[in-house]
């Protein structure tokens, strides 16, 4: 049985880490480190790394960090690990990735920096849509962050640090 509990707080840093890189107060590479432990951390409770990273992994690339329009492509790395990759890549840790969708542009810088050609890289976007062909939603961005964390209400911002 997993802890949901710290999937769900370390979400919360992970909502924190993004508003803060919004406003320009913490670099993209802070953010992404910061992300990229909290997916992490979930291990010390036997936690599941898509719940504390929920926030970002439906409507955010996990290299830019941009918010990507609804609609737009997102690819699911880790889909790879089914269909198109014979060894699984923990593709989060092979690409210093805060989560494991990107954008389609994002898509082909992680796919050569992990050695694959525009030719490999083509293939492999297919092959995600392929995967997710009945339904289209899991390769592209919502667009816009969940209302709730995980099924449960966010906590009350903190507010007392802008003063």
């Amino acid at each position: 049985m997993s802890c949901h509990d710290i999937g769900r707080g370390l979400n919360e840093v992970v909502r924190m880490t993004i508003a803060q890189f919004d406003k320009g107060e913490v670099t993209r590479n802070a953010a992404i480190k910061i992300i990229a432990t909290c997916a992490v951390a979930v291990n010390w409770c036997d936690g599941n790394k898509y719940e504390a990273l929920q926030y970002i992994i439906n409507c955010r690339c996990g290299k830019c960090l941009k918010l990507v329009p609804k609609g737009k492509p997102l690819y699911d790395l880790y889909a790879l690990n089914h269909e198109f990759v014979k060894d699984n890549i923990d593709w989060m840790s092979a690409a210093h990735l805060a989560g494991y969708a990107v954008c389609d542009t994002c898509f082909d810088e992680v796919m050569q920096k992990l050695g694959f050609d525009s030719h490999k890289s083509s293939e492999a976007k297919r092959a995600i849509k392929k995967l997710y062909k009945k339904d289209p939603s899991n390769w592209r961005s919502e667009g816009i962050p969940p209302e709730d964390n995980n099924g449960y209400r966010w906590v009350r911002d903190i507010d007392w640090y802008d003063d």
